[in-house]
């Protein structure tokens, strides 16, 4: 129960730290040569083999795409651009109402402690729109040993 405890509160305080670096980057965004970028939405699942990380990035190209496992395997980052090609440069256009974003991207997902992944089996695919790593849990099948005693003549007490 203990540890379950301590992962909410660890992702409580990560989801802190996004929303208050995302709303600093919404506020640097005031300013002209800021250039403008969006937070694509995502879930993390967890079975008892994998921990399945999915992110909708509708309209992006998988080569705009990147993915990486932090070293410690604590933090899945994704990042990449989703271009608008239909827009006449030609003119000024005014959006009255924007509820899909273009430009670049970047989202860090928290992965649970301890969690030790199979770096070499780590995959991803992008299909109708989302994005879907799959980092597979190492197997760690607890294997018994016999420990030698290590000493000279044995001694009474």
């Amino acid at each position: 129960m203990f540890k379950d405890y301590e992962e909410l509160i660890k992702q409580m305080e990560y989801e802190m730290q996004r929303c208050s670096a995302e709303a600093m980057r919404r506020l640097m965004q005031l300013s002209p040569e800021m250039q403008e970028f969006w937070l694509p939405k995502g879930r993390r699942l967890r079975d008892p083999d994998d921990v399945v990380v999915r992110v909708e990035l509708a309209g992006a190209r998988r080569d705009s795409i990147s993915v990486t496992l932090s070293s410690d395997s604590r933090i899945l980052n994704i990042r990449g651009v989703r271009s608008e090609s239909h827009v006449d440069d030609r003119q000024k256009t005014r959006y009255h109402q924007l509820e899909v974003y273009f430009g670049p991207f970047e989202r860090d997902i928290l992965l649970p402690a301890n969690l030790p992944v199979d770096r070499e089996r780590l995959r991803a695919s992008y299909r109708d729109g989302f994005l879907i790593v799959i980092l597979p849990k190492l197997a760690q099948t607890p294997v018994s040993r016999t420990v030698p005693i290590e000493g000279g003549e044995e001694q009474s007490p």
